[in-house]
């Protein structure tokens, strides 16, 4: 395997939200049958009043090598990929917390601070998140041989509930922009995004979940489960919760009272959520954080959002064998077709759907449903997803529209006017990147030290002595390769395979 890959993403570890461990999880498989430092995974430092703002239980970081340490264990131990943990490199890119957002955003350069002989293929978790207020510099199209886009979350729904209708032909137009001017390939988990650019874009969950889970369903088979509902995720009213808190009421007035649900999780809006719950006298208890994998007592996942994409959460409940009730909606289409998920359209069909999984057992989670959820499908409907046919050169790949916008963008954010479109623009504290390299670079002068020290060259520092039944991957975007007897069900990785074709100039 001689491509190397390169996942950038805006969340890490231990904040446990899904542009966090999706990515992690990708780049993890991807290193199987790769030498040690051939997968890089790129992930957001902040410094810790931003750390205490996203990470679980107070948990901070000293430096980014502490928290390089805290991902390669959470790998090796929670999700059970100790041969990866021993070959994934990991590099930090400056980043702050944007509360009004509830996301980081990068500051300063990062494209062209990464090496050379790192720059063959790149996947971009959330393009347009990525791309919004950054540092004007050379793009990612410029850097690397080719570039896939995977689209996460629904901003446009966001921008319309929390900003206003004014907002979403802005976010619309801007998220477009940015899928256009720095991807070859853009892949649309499910079919409720928006359109970003059509000749280039896919729809297709490229997502998979933890073997964990897989643990977790075949002891719950074994030993059933012990209490009821629940709901585990990020505190935003945009989740859902306020639809819950209607369904519930509802339910109550079937005659029979209302069924209790515990919410875990944090978030900006916990407290008003906490308070609302306390308001509607409903029997709705505010846990904190947990990991779902802690929660495999719970038979019932309640999921009332309608601004997913596609949720990690409901596809780790149902490989834990657990009931997930959601509504009808194109987040949820790839979950629609497994037995132990119940959809609903009107209130009723809620409330029956609660009453069936509160006093039935799901059914037992069948091979070919396991094989769907899994990393290994994942993979490959990510190579699948990926494939550019050999008559598309790169050149072609990249239009000149594309080259145009890429200019305009990055002349609009260059110099002083730069960092006043993007405060105007929303970027609060984020929106200074001319003025904080500018800071960064006289700082290194002074010191007397080379502007690359900024980015620490090699990632891959804890070694385990526990090792992994590691298969062979075959390197990403290359297609030639047996893989009919890759499926698992346990800890052992397996494979992306792609067309080289796709990925070369």
């Amino acid at each position: 395997m001689t491509r190397h890959v390169t996942v950038v993403t805006t969340a890490s570890v231990p904040w446990m939200t899904g542009t966090a461990v999706n990515p992690l999880l990708r780049a993890a498989y991807l290193t199987q049958d790769r030498a040690p430092g051939m997968v890089t995974l790129l992930l957001p430092w902040v410094e810790e009043e931003d750390q205490r703002k996203v990470f679980p239980q107070g948990i901070t970081f000293a430096d980014e090598e502490e928290q390089r340490q805290h991902v390669l264990r959470w790998l090796a131990d929670e999700a059970h990929m100790p041969t990866a943990a021993g070959k994934l490199r990991i590099r930090f890119y400056q980043g702050r917390y944007h509360r009004e957002f509830g996301s980081i955003f990068s500051m300063g350069s990062v494209v062209s601070l990464l090496p050379d002989d790192e720059t063959d293929i790149c996947i971009l978790e959330e393009p347009e998140h990525l791309n919004w207020f950054r540092f004007p510099e050379m793009g990612w199209l410029d850097k690397f041989n080719f570039v896939v886009g995977i689209i996460h979350t629904n901003y446009v729904v966001y921008a319309g509930q929390e900003k206003g209708a004014w907002a979403v032909p802005f976010v619309w137009g801007l998220s477009q922009w940015m899928c256009r001017a720095y991807c070859n390939k853009v892949i649309k988990l499910s079919a409720t995004l928006q359109t970003y650019a059509p000749e280039k874009e896919v729809v297709c969950n490229v997502h998979g979940v933890r073997d964990t889970c897989f643990r977790i369903g075949r002891e719950a088979e074994l030993k059933g489960f012990t209490r009821g509902a629940y709901f585990v995720g990020k505190h935003l009213w945009a989740k859902g919760f306020d639809h819950l808190f209607r369904l519930m009421k509802h339910y109550s007035t079937k005659g029979t009272g209302c069924f209790p649900i515990d919410l875990y999780g944090t978030g900006p809006d916990l407290e008003s959520i906490q308070q609302r719950a306390k308001e509607t006298g409903l029997p709705v208890t505010a846990k904190g954080f947990a990991d779902h994998m802690s929660l495999r007592d719970y038979k019932v996942f309640v999921n009332p959002s309608v601004t997913e994409v596609l949720c990690t959460t409901t596809a780790e409940a149902l490989a834990m064998g657990k009931w997930v009730v959601c509504p009808k909606h194109p987040s949820n289409d790839f979950f629609a077709e497994f037995p132990s998920c119940l959809q609903y359209s009107t209130p009723d069909e809620f409330a029956a759907a609660i009453e069936w999984a509160l006093t039935h057992d799901p059914p037992p989670l069948l091979p070919e449903v396991k094989r769907k959820l899994s990393w290994e499908a994942a993979m490959e409907r990510l190579a699948e997803a990926s494939l550019v046919h050999h008559e598309d050169s790169r050149r072609n790949a990249r239009t000149r529209l594309d080259k145009i916008l890429d200019a305009v963008y990055r002349q609009m954010g260059t110099g002083p006017k730069g960092d006043l479109i993007r405060l105007i623009s929303g970027g609060d504290k984020v929106s200074f990147q001319v003025a904080f390299e500018n800071e960064f670079l006289n700082a290194r002068k002074k010191e007397d030290k080379p502007v690359t020290a900024k980015m620490p060259s090699d990632s891959s520092a804890l070694v385990y002595s526990k090792r992994g039944n590691a298969r062979s991957l075959e390197a990403p975007f290359d297609r030639n390769v047996d893989t009919s007897d890759d499926v698992r069900t346990d800890e052992d990785p397996s494979a992306v395979e792609t067309d080289n074709k796709g990925a070369s100039s």
